[in-house]
């Protein structure tokens, strides 16, 4: 295994850094950004974002717009190596096919497109931005929110005992009622949840870190429950909408929202759609996860 080819700088950065080994490109996965199952799925996800983009396009010239990702088992803590091959390269956009491993077993399994910056357009539309209260200030400490202040001006004080994942990133939650809550719901109606999310450093916004928000927050099905449930993710689909610079956006608060419309047979539906603080539109997903009580 030889140096990473670019500097990791942030907590975020380090634990999805990628490096060359031969013909494929090596990632450690870390056990400090794992969910109740294992690793999240967003958080592999941000590590397959990164091996695509230095496989696909090491010059910088296109953007990841697209990544669809299959996830076959749960990863494990350590060597994770990703077999990354552009199917096709044409003027506007490459497509990307991606298998990772561990121990010589599949992990995950995907398609990824990228596109040049810039492209032209016949229109152009976005979801409005939701009417809530702004972030709190990067340098506010946490604090309890008696049930989800959704003006509150300080990020969210999280009790012990939770997934070491849930230290990673702040939260400000400004939409739902928290997990296990008996959320009533009218039937037919979506269920929703959401709120602002920062990293404790400053982390620039790019297509990785995208991937990993739209898996960070609970799943909004379990706002309706009363005692503990899994939901790892069985497949996971991102566009990315925002223009980001090489390098990505500054640091700033991000704002996603999680809807679920779907809850049957053991299976749950999310729309995932994330907001830059000034409005932007970043990126949307979906994906479907288990829906299973804890003790299965």
């Amino acid at each position: 295994m030889t140096d990473s080819p670019t500097l990791a700088t942030t907590a975020f950065e380090r634990a999805t850094a990628v490096v060359p080994d031969g013909d494929r490109w090596v990632a450690d996965v870390d056990l400090d950004w794992a969910a109740p199952t294992g690793p999240n799925g967003g958080y592999l996800a941000a590590i397959v974002v990164r091996a695509v983009e230095a496989a696909a396009d090491p010059e910088h010239q296109r953007q990841l717009r697209s990544l669809s990702l299959q996830y076959l088992r749960s990863a494990s803590e350590g060597p994770l190596e990703l077999d990354v091959r552009t199917v096709r390269a044409g003027r506007r956009l490459a497509s990307v096919a991606v298998t990772a491993r561990q121990q010589g077993r599949e992990v995950l399994t995907g398609f990824a497109t990228l596109a040049t910056r810039g492209l032209d357009q016949a229109g152009q539309w976005a979801p409005p931005f939701p009417d809530v209260a702004g972030p709190p200030d990067p340098d506010a400490g946490a604090a309890p929110m008696d049930r989800f202040d959704r003006a509150g001006g300080h990020w969210l004080e999280l009790p012990p005992g939770l997934p070491p994942i849930v230290e990673r990133l702040r939260i400000a939650p400004r939409l739902g009622t928290g997990p296990y809550t008996g959320r009533k719901v009218a039937p037919g109606d979506p269920i929703e949840t959401g709120g602002w999310m920062g990293s404790p450093e400053p982390q620039r916004i790019d297509a990785a870190y995208l991937a990993q928000l739209t898996d960070f927050w609970w799943p909004p099905a379990l706002e309706v429950l009363t005692v503990p449930a899994i939901a790892p993710t069985i497949d996971l689909t991102i566009h990315v909408q925002a223009d980001l610079p090489v390098g990505g956006l500054d640091p700033a608060a991000v704002l996603g929202t999680y809807r679920t419309t779907v809850a049957a047979n053991g299976l749950g539906e999310e729309d995932g759609t994330l907001f830059g603080p000034n409005g932007t539109l970043l990126a949307r997903s979906r994906q479907l996860a288990l829906l299973a009580p804890l003790s299965a």
